[in-house]
């Protein structure tokens, strides 16, 4: 063997990695990310391709033999290697540490089943396993029959209108929290995600779509009054006889109404026909839900000196020691009870193995926390025991609509799935519908509806 590196050049090797890509996947044994993974984030204006000269080839004459790179954010780092270079792992690795971007020491290793090499050459140079989740795929040899609701229809891709897409992708993916779909055609320049780069994206796949993109086969899904409701964008890759689904979203008025597993109904009849064997979904409980399986497992590597730097911010577990923090923002969520009240019930939960309490921190301040428990008397719609369940979830006004409650209920829901669980539940107010919206959109079946009552007894 004559092994040599090269830079990747944006302009001349997407052909170059996509064949790579696409020769070494492996459905059963795992290969790292599926070839459209990398061309999608390089035509999206979500992602930031200003360091794509880091991104690396090793290659055996002609032929690639390994590729490290990164997407988004910057420092997650990904590996794809030819089976028999494995041998190549400590060098890929160095190459990863010492030259790809670390900014503020965020640097994350994304690995996958099938690179248990990886893995274990990772944990030698001090890296630890911080979180995985399991991304799903459908078999076609299963079916997939799902009718699309009355007063929706389907929109011929062709005739595909940018700005409605646009629009969708805003509110769909939950920036409409933020701020409304305006300003779409200003020129924008920050750092932000924007209406402008929503649309910029949008208009750009269009007007110049990635060299392997098959937008023909996209889903777009309209109401009654011609506004776009549903997305579900399709990269059929006939090498792999993979139907590459990314993405999809469903405008927040429009969920729970069977629109995305009709879009996804449609893309398996489709690509079905074609030779597609399996189709791609994602890590929500939606996907195994409508018979999704086993697909690709990721799994997020730190360095261990970079251990307390991740602990100022973002997710850990509390433990008695944090019973006082724990207390002050459920006071704030249940303000009718006593700081005092509450932290010497929270410091008797924390020591319970049947509980878990998150806290999110931004800069070892917390901003939020969740409180899960199993609850072995009869759950509300369930049908298994114990069944996990969310007790309380709060985030500060001031930090809203980033995400983070999403994030602790993520938590709360793997914490959940390790003690064995096979339901997760929760109930919020009638009136209160911001928490009903939550639930719906973190994936939450409403199940029942019920006033309580009470008497006084003289």
């Amino acid at each position: 063997m004559n092994i040599t590196t090269k830079q990747f050049q944006l302009l001349s090797d997407v052909d170059l990695v996509w064949d790579f890509l696409t020769d070494i996947y492996d459905r059963e044994q795992g290969s790292g990310v599926a070839a459209p993974f990398f061309e999608y984030a390089l035509q999206s204006s979500w992602m930031d391709t200003s360091y794509s000269y880091l991104d690396r080839l090793w290659m055996d004459g002609d032929k690639v033999a390994a590729f490290v790179f990164y997407e988004a954010p910057v420092t997650d780092i990904f590996f794809s290697v030819r089976k028999g270079y494995e041998f190549l792992t400590d060098e890929l690795l160095e190459y990863a540490v010492s030259a790809m971007p670390d900014f503020d020491g965020k640097q994350r290793l994304v690995l996958f089943n099938g690179q248990e090499y990886l893995m274990e050459a990772a944990e030698k140079r001090g890296f630890i396993k911080m979180y995985e989740y399991e991304d799903r795929n459908f078999d076609f040899r299963k079916e997939l029959n799902h009718p699309l609701p009355e007063g929706y229809h389907f929109v011929d891709p062709k005739d595909a209108d940018g700005f409605k897409l646009a629009k969708l992708f805003w509110y769909g993916f939950g920036h409409g929290e933020k701020a409304p779909f305006e300003g779409w055609n200003r020129q924008d320049c920050s750092n932000d995600w924007t209406p402008a780069k929503s649309y910029k994206g949008v208009i750009g796949s269009m007007i110049a779509p990635a060299p392997h993109s098959t937008h023909e086969y996209d889903v777009i899904i309209a109401d009654e009054n011609g506004e776009y409701v549903c997305f579900s964008g399709m990269w059929w890759v006939p090498e792999n006889r993979l139907a590459y689904m990314e993405p999809l979203c469903t405008h927040l008025e429009h969920r729970r109404r069977g629109l995305a597993v009709a879009a996804l109904s449609r893309h398996y009849h489709r690509m079905k026909s074609l030779g597609a064997t399996h189709m791609t979904g994602g890590g929500n409980p939606f996907y195994e839900k409508i018979g999704y399986g086993k697909g690709i497992h990721w799994t997020f590597w730190t360095r261990e000196d970079q251990q307390e730097d991740v602990r100022l911010t973002g997710i850990c577990q509390a433990d008695s020691a944090d019973a006082a923090v724990v207390a002050a923002l459920a006071c704030e969520l249940w303000p009718d009870h006593s700081a005092e009240e509450m932290t010497t019930e929270y410091a008797s939960l924390l020591t319970r193995e049947d509980a878990a309490f998150f806290l999110y921190k931004e800069q070892e301040k917390a901003v939020g926390f969740a409180q899960c428990q199993l609850r072995r008397d009869y759950v509300e719609g369930t049908e298994t025991s114990p069944v996990g369940y969310l007790e309380g979830i709060y985030v500060r006004e001031d930090v809203r609509r980033q995400g983070i409650a999403r994030k602790l209920l993520s938590a709360c829901e793997s914490w959940t799935k390790a003690q064995g669980c096979a339901e997760f539940a929760s109930d919020c107010e009638l009136g209160n519908t911001d928490s009903q919206l939550f639930h719906q959109a973190a994936g939450f079946d409403e199940v029942n509806r019920l006033i309580a009552f009470v008497k006084k007894m003289d």
